[in-house]
């Protein structure tokens, strides 16, 4: 009876660990997805309105330069963080959110439309996977462990 004990003992002492190793794991996926650049731009360029096109040319393409040239600054960006209870995909590029979106899905800029993954469909993607793959995963713990 005591080594069933602690054997249900350490079997949830590893519980956490296995949810935090498929939580990075996931991440790791849609950071994997979200460093993949988007399609070069369709010409005449659908400006989101005259403003916007006058302040492109005013500023010199955002500061960029005319024409832009890629820098890969934006897909080059994405991390992993460690937080309290897991990890957190994070992109402290400016202009991230006008080109694949912010948390809620929203796109900053119609331009990129369609030819950037959006950051919050890339992690919804991963994420409703992981109750499967945290399942999977303490069922493999349980079985090496002898349950």
């Amino acid at each position: 009876m005591e080594i069933v004990r602690q054997g249900l003992q350490d079997l949830a002492a590893e519980i956490p660990k296995v949810g935090r190793l498929q939580i990075y794991q996931a991440a790791l996926r849609a950071k994997t997805k979200l460093r993949l650049p988007g399609a070069k731009p369709s010409y005449p360029i659908k400006w989101d309105s005259e403003k916007q096109r006058r302040a492109f040319f005013a500023t010199d393409g955002f500061g960029a330069g005319i024409p832009t040239s890629r820098t890969d600054k934006l897909v080059n960006a994405w991390q992993i963080v460690k937080i309290t209870d897991g990890y957190s995909l994070v992109n402290a590029t400016p202009y991230t959110k006008y080109v694949q979106g912010n948390a809620y899905g929203v796109l900053g800029s119609g331009i990129h439309s369609g030819r950037w993954k959006k950051f919050r469909d890339i992690v919804d993607e991963e994420m409703e996977k992981l109750p499967q793959e945290i399942d999977d995963a303490i069922t493999v713990v349980a079985r090496r462990d002898g349950f």
